[in-house]
């Protein structure tokens, strides 16, 4: 899971970065951002400093690998997209403190799906720029 987590982060740091024009999806994707950090570094062994540190590097590991293989990976990264923002939700839904973990989706939900397919491909195609 924990790697899931971390993967989403990255995920939701590409929506946060292409939607910080928009006050409220910018804050949402931001904070899952945070949830997800979060939910990696207590799935890593605790919510310590060099936990969160390792998150933090790694995640920008990730976002340079989206960004040498967006061309060839592209239509990947926005269903990664969506299935993250499936999974998102379940925390969102819970408000600021969740009280558990949400399984990670297999089966999107519609209106999951549509939204997040709108998302993702605005932030890849505005990501690439």
């Amino acid at each position: 899971m924990a790697k899931q987590a971390l993967h989403c982060s990255a995920i939701f740091t590409v929506f946060a970065e292409t939607h910080a024009d928009d006050a409220v999806l910018g804050k949402q994707f931001a904070q899952g951002v945070e949830i997800f950090t979060a939910l990696y570094a207590k799935e890593s062994g605790g919510e310590s400093a060099a936990i969160r540190q390792e998150a933090a590097t790694q995640r920008a590991a990730l976002l340079q690998q989206f960004r040498e293989q967006l061309a060839d990976r592209e239509p990947y990264l926005r269903e990664d997209g969506v299935v993250c923002g499936a999974w998102a939700d379940g925390f969102f839904a819970q408000g600021n403190d969740y009280a558990f973990v949400p399984v990670y989706p297999k089966v999107i939900g519609m209106g999951a799906r549509q939204k997040y397919t709108k998302i993702a491909a605005d932030a890849f195609t505005r990501w690439k720029k």
